[in-house]
């Protein structure tokens, strides 16, 4: 994605087929709604300009449309007032009151994986490459798309001209766990959604998502 602020609504298709099919997005109701999804279009034009850190986008040129993509995000160990900006909350959008407990119990969740494991002292290192949201619309699953965009951002995180000395990834799908391992990521944390998320028991598939994990690669 050469330029976040023009093209972010590219990839809105599988942005809200992430809502819909995530295990923890997926026992939100309040993300189906019509209002929900005008919440979430905000939601990804603020997340995707959070920095520039470089975006991957599988496009397909058949049928000139995104086929997922994944948002990367950089954070340092000892920011400058510039770089020191915590995620974009999901507050910010106006949603329904009736949604806003299940919304903040994700956005909950997602910062205590977060705060369970500091990568800066169990590395050693000051400037991390993350994998925010990794994305593929249903019907170009299983054909190697998340493959080929993992891939393409690792050759990001690698690049020594961004000076990365890690790469995180917190996975909250049984798939990109398993993925993450095929890239010689190693497990640094992980807890049961049984026991860190309220709204297991409305989560889709949870037979096949139970767990929760940061994944870390230390490139140096």
């Amino acid at each position: 994605m050469k330029d976040k602020s023009t093209e972010w609504r590219n990839v809105l298709t599988p942005w809200l087929d992430f809502f819909k099919y995530e295990p923890l997005n997926s026992a939100v109701e309040g993300f189906q709604s019509e209002n929900g999804k005008q919440c979430l279009e905000g939601l990804l034009k603020d997340t995707l300009l959070f920095d520039d850190t470089p975006c991957v986008v599988a496009w397909d040129t058949d049928k000139d449309q995104a086929a997922g993509f994944i948002i990367n995000q950089t954070f340092y160990k000892d920011p400058t007032p510039e770089q020191a900006k915590p995620p974009v909350p999901f507050a910010n959008q106006n949603w329904d009151p009736e949604c806003l407990p299940q919304i903040m119990e994700v956005e909950k969740t997602m910062q205590s994986l977060s705060q369970k494991y500091d990568v800066f002292t169990d590395l050693g290192v000051k400037k991390i490459f993350k994998t925010q949201v990794m994305c593929v619309s249903p019907k170009y699953m299983k054909h190697g798309v998340a493959q080929m965009m993992g891939e393409e951002g690792f050759k990001v995180a690698l690049d020594a001209k961004y000076g990365y000395e890690a790469v995180v990834s917190e996975c909250t799908s049984h798939y990109s766990y398993k993925a993450s391992l095929k890239f010689g990521f190693r497990l640094a944390y992980e807890c049961d959604f049984s026991e860190c998320y309220s709204g297991f028991d409305k989560m889709a598939n949870k037979s096949t998502h139970q767990r929760a994990r940061v994944m870390v690669y230390k490139i140096k």
